[in-house]
């Protein structure tokens, strides 16, 4: 399905793979909720060996991507109360948003970190300060 996008930055946030070779993992386990594993990357591509972390400190503005993920998650899970259930109580929205945000978390962090990644690399353009 995902490969006629292949060589697009849609293609490597879809498919958690290297934004420049599109063919090594990015992640050390594909199940976002393996909470004892889901957060753990690999330092390089196993493919075409690009350093994924350019600087130190380089995935604190993922923080923003996932900051908006929440926001999108929150919005939308209100929409669908208020048009499904019109007359629930606000204590309903606030329960079933923070359940889904914490629901949707593994996923919002891995999707992050890849959105953020891809802003600042192309496909087929190892930078030169990467080496």
């Amino acid at each position: 399905m995902f490969e006629t996008i292949k060589g697009s930055k849609l293609y490597s946030i879809a498919k958690n793979k290297c934004p420049i070779c599109h063919e090594g993992e990015y992640w050390v386990g594909k199940n976002p909720y393996d909470l004892q594993n889901f957060h753990k990357d690999r330092e390089t591509c196993s493919e075409c060996d690009y350093k994924f972390e350019i600087e130190n400190g380089f995935y604190y503005g993922a923080m923003y991507i996932s900051y908006g993920f929440s926001v999108a998650i929150s919005v939308a899970i209100f929409m669908a109360i208020y048009v499904l259930f019109p007359t629930t109580p606000y204590y309903v929205y606030i329960f079933a948003i923070i359940i889904s945000i914490i629901g949707f978390m593994p996923i919002s962090f891995r999707k992050s970190r890849l959105v953020w990644m891809n802003m600042f690399s192309n496909y087929g353009k190892k930078e030169i300060f990467n080496k």
